[in-house]
């Protein structure tokens, strides 16, 4: 089927009480596990880019990918733009079929990043592409962003309203404890901040840093209005750990298309893990 935006899935999964999987790609292949994944679990799902994957293979290749894989499922799938703090590549994925974006000016002060998002909003609208913003910085390292945890701030409740007032996201991301990477500690999940945020409005809510958080702690996030998770961290260690257990395993077999589908059964099993905690499976029926 098209490509969809998010808007219609996450309402959805909000009513419903599960999660839909963001997961973060980074090539053809794990597009292709992403998308096949979601239609043999009958799932809805989002395909995520990042910016630096998007300016390394451009806007053209990434758009003809999702397209010929999302012809394939009657699933629906969205592409979103994962953490983007330029307006001109988040104009530059809408003018090429982008069907989902998210403008971070999270480390902005509260009324720059409502502009922001609002001029965003404007853009995308008329298409019928979704918007999420963030507010409130979340911890860890994405790409090139860096966030120490002494500069990691909760979204403010007060602030929260007064954005989702002002602002008509699709998706709202709040900080709340949770960290971009891998975590060196147990997370502190700001558990009531997310259900005074979760109260203000019915706008799904996106949970940021998904890569080993612990099944209670999706299943409580869930259960409060998030509705959105973001998987990156943990695809890009299957991407990689596909291709090292299989040379390990014939260190003497130069064959790149096996070594191609090691990584994409690699890729499919986090995405079907994922998947099934979330309860999205068989919610596209």
């Amino acid at each position: 089927m098209p490509l969809v935006s998010m808007t219609e899935m996450l309402i959805k999964a909000r009513k419903g009480r599960y999660a839909v999987g963001a997961f973060n790609i980074l090539d053809y292949n794990s597009i292709k596990a992403v998308v096949e994944t979601a239609d043999e679990l009958q799932s809805p799902v989002i395909v995520q880019t990042s910016e630096k994957t998007v300016l390394f293979w451009g806007f053209k290749p990434i758009i003809t990918w999702i397209n010929e894989l999302s012809s394939r499922t009657a699933v629906p799938v969205a592409i979103h733009l994962d953490h983007c703090k330029d307006l001109s590549i988040i104009k530059n994925c809408i003018d090429a079929g982008w069907s989902s974006v998210m403008i971070d000016a999270s480390s902005k002060p509260l009324e720059e990043n409502i502009a922001l998002s609002q001029e965003v909003v404007k853009m995308a609208k008329p298409f019928g592409i979704s918007v999420e913003a963030e507010l409130g910085e979340i911890g860890g390292v994405e790409d090139d962003i860096s966030i120490d945890e002494e500069n990691a701030h909760l979204a403010g409740v007060k602030q929260a309203k007064i954005f989702l007032e002002k602002v008509k996201v699709d998706c709202f991301a709040p900080a709340i404890g949770t960290a971009h990477g891998i975590y060196k500690g147990e997370p502190k999940i700001a558990f009531d901040r997310l259900k005074e945020i979760s109260q203000l409005s019915d706008t799904p809510l996106a949970l940021h840093g998904g890569t080993g958080l612990s099944e209670d702690i999706f299943k409580k996030c869930i259960s409060l209005g998030c509705s959105k998770i973001n998987i990156s961290t943990q695809l890009k260690y299957a991407f990689i750990d596909g291709f090292l257990n299989y040379y390990q395993s014939k260190p003497t077999e130069y064959n790149p298309l096996t070594v191609l589908k090691a990584q994409y059964i690699s890729l499919k099993q986090a995405v079907a893990e994922n998947i099934l905690l979330f309860g999205s499976n068989m919610k596209a029926k």
